[in-house]
């Protein structure tokens, strides 16, 4: 998910949000300002009911991103590393470095975001009652209910046993930890997301045809919930099938590299070009330091006009959201950081952090292939 706008750290963790929370900033603003506000306190001003939606808002936002937080610092005690937290339309990602270790951690990462919420549900829960007892709370009093409310309704929704939601982290650790097979695990609890998202999409339409415009929001989140269960299925049958592989068998030895200042014009008119069989061009500075990472694709969407001023680097995936692995790494977990980068590459460095080499999506995907297709092979020889 990318970050539009950064906001700083949390625990060492970059933290920033995606332009699509501006969508859904604005109208919670507007929803709570003209319509829940002044419903359940009718004796308030119209700036007042704005400058407190406001503010609720931005408590609603902060409440999400305590959720994805508590996530991040537990996943970092439990030995997992986070790359950054994003929050976005759907709420909050964190986006971790690898998987958890033991049943346990990953029980414990999963559980702690809805118990952060039912926490903050409670403390704005007695916010309310403390305004209510003094009588001075006016309009603060809906909205620390408001509050109360959503982050309880998070918590729980959260808490639904399928992948990728929280829920489904938790089956997925119980199963884990009774069978002590993860890869079965996670399929399982991908198997749960795709079934609870048919049933919201199927809820939502039965609440739309009765006349509920919620309906279509039922809708919306059971397709997203759907389509990210697949695709952690995808991933379980990915991993599953590179069970026991190294980053090494892998990796393409000794990517060539390309000086960061030189201009998108001047590589596409290298005649060395054509005869390379790759995408990817990692960068280096006039030092030979590694710089950066671009790709065909990066500079398919730069205008052609801009092409004979712009530098690679200009265009390039920074440094540090490249990821990085060893040789000997399993391949497994490598890839779920590569899942979390712009460009779904990763450098291999030696002991020494020299580039030794360079995994993409398509090295892996011609990797599986070749074990399905010498799978298939073993097979019909045995009948």
């Amino acid at each position: 998910m990318d970050q539009s706008i950064r906001l700083g750290r949390i625990a060492g963790i970059p933290v920033g949000v995606n332009w699509s929370v501006l969508v859904i900033f604005l109208l919670v603003v507007w929803e709570l300002s003209e319509l829940v506000l002044p419903t359940y306190y009718p004796h308030s001003s119209t700036t007042a009911y704005w400058l407190v939606g406001f503010i609720t808002t931005v408590l609603f936002f902060g409440s999400l991103l305590a959720h994805e937080a508590s996530h991040s610092v537990v996943a970092k005690r439990n030995g997992v590393g986070v790359r950054r937290i994003t929050l976005w339309l759907f709420g909050g990602v964190s986006e971790l470095e690898s998987e958890a270790l033991t049943a346990g951690a990953d029980f414990r990462i999963a559980v702690v975001g809805p118990l952060a919420s039912f926490v903050l549900a409670g403390f704005f829960g007695a916010v309310r009652l403390l305004l209510l007892k003094v009588d001075i709370g006016g309009v603060l009093i809906p909205a620390m209910g408001w509050l109360a409310w959503m982050n309880l309704l998070l918590g729980a929704f959260n808490l639904l046993p399928g992948a990728p939601l929280d829920g489904g982290r938790v089956l997925r650790a119980f199963l884990w930890y009774r069978s002590n097979d993860r890869l079965h695990a996670a399929s399982i609890a991908a198997y749960s997301g795709q079934v609870l998202g048919y049933m919201l999409v199927g809820f939502g339409i039965v609440e739309f045809l009765a006349g509920s415009l919620g309906g279509i929001w039922l809708v919306f989140m059971g397709w997203f919930l759907l389509s990210a269960a697949r695709a952690e299925e995808r991933s379980t049958v990915m991993r599953s099938s590179l069970a026991g592989v190294h980053v090494r068998d892998i990796m393409t030895l000794h990517p060539v590299t390309f000086p960061s200042t030189m201009t998108v014009g001047e590589l596409l008119n290298m005649e060395e070009l054509q005869g390379y069989r790759f995408n990817s061009f990692p960068l280096v500075g006039p030092d030979g330091e590694l710089e950066g990472l671009t790709t065909l694709g990066r500079i398919r969407r730069l205008a052609p006009e801009l092409q004979s001023k712009t530098r690679l680097k200009d265009i390039s995936c920074p440094l540090d959201e490249v990821p990085v692995g060893a040789a000997d790494e399993p391949i497994a977990d490598l890839l779920q950081r590569m899942e979390a980068s712009p460009d779904g590459r990763a450098f291999v460095m030696d002991a020494n952090g020299r580039l030794i080499g360079i995994i993409s999506p398509t090295d892996i995907a011609r990797y599986v292939q070749l074990l399905m297709l010498r799978s298939q092979g073993l097979t019909a020889r045995r009948r």
